[in-house]
């Protein structure tokens, strides 16, 4: 079999927390072997058919169709191609914060740098596009390339989220996480139409578990952090803004300004107006 090999490099034009260097595809011959060899970026390997040997840190990681193996910044690193079985790979060269945290989050590591897909049929067709699109040097084709890098990564995810761990097995650091992750979530979105069982899923908790474990750790329960947490918001457009009470109610995630008004009430012992009017008057 002729060997087969394309590249394509982008040209960097995005200012992005990932980095997008180049990508292609090589259909090795029989005993191909790259390296041993070193990058000062992540150089990320998907196996379309075939099999081989990547090793990296002493350790050989024996691989086959649908695996990934990621070879990490400054890091020493062989592949070899099967004898018998040689493999089809794409490959992505990629760097930044970005991409380390998402590697991370995967479970991909120097001490673990390989992967086996959950959808691997799904990763190939994004690394197709992506090669694909990358022949074009324009910064439409280029922008459109950074959307399937994400996606390429979401295939990675999609597996990890199948394999966390049991609720009753997490450990008080991680109980810590989840809380900043839900803090961080409702500074971000509050102005939506969030529930507690939105924000439980998004930390991919149990809406029941997870309001015991806000309560602990933040002393009140994430409703009634939320609703104070508006009532701040709410505060700040009324004292800063002229805005009309209604539209501050709506700004702050009330879509019933009457509701709105007595919630305020409640926590505050005025209404949002004479709250306003109040801080106009000691203002003068």
């Amino acid at each position: 079999m002729e060997k087969q090999f394309t590249e394509h490099f982008l040209i960097g034009r995005l200012d992005t927390d990932i980095k997008l260097h180049y990508c292609g595809l090589e259909h090795c011959m029989p005993s191909h072997q790259n390296g041993p060899v070193m990058r000062d970026h992540y150089l990320l390997h998907f196996i379309v058919k075939g099999s081989g040997v990547f090793t990296m840190e002493g350790c050989d990681y024996k691989l086959k169709a649908g695996d990934s193996f990621c070879m990490y910044p400054n890091q020493p690193a062989t592949y070899c191609a099967s004898e018998m079985d040689p493999w089809t790979y794409y490959w992505v060269g990629i760097d930044g914060q970005l991409a380390a945290k998402l590697f991370h989050s995967a479970g991909v590591t120097v001490q673990s740098p390989t992967h086996s897909h959950h959808e691997p049929e799904r990763a190939e067709k994004l690394l197709a596009e992506l090669l694909h699109h990358s022949a074009v040097n324009d910064l439409a084709a280029e922008t459109y390339c950074y959307g399937l890098m994400l996606q390429i990564f979401s295939t990675f995810l999609s597996r990890q989220t199948e394999l966390q761990q049991p609720l009753r097995s997490i450990g008080r650091n991680s109980n810590e996480q989840y809380v900043t992750q839900a803090v961080k979530f409702i500074e971000e979105h509050y102005h939506k139409r969030i529930s507690i069982s939105v924000i439980a899923r998004h930390v991919d908790l149990d809406r029941s578990y997870f309001t015991k474990l806000f309560h602990a750790q933040m002393g009140v329960s994430p409703h009634e952090f939320l609703i104070r947490y508006r009532m701040e918001k709410a505060c700040l457009m009324l004292s800063q803004t002229s805005l009309p009470v209604q539209l501050i109610a709506s700004s702050v995630g009330f879509e019933d300004a009457a509701y709105f008004g007595k919630a305020f009430i409640r926590r505050l012992g005025l209404s949002p107006t004479a709250f306003r009017k109040r801080g106009t008057a000691s203002s003068e």
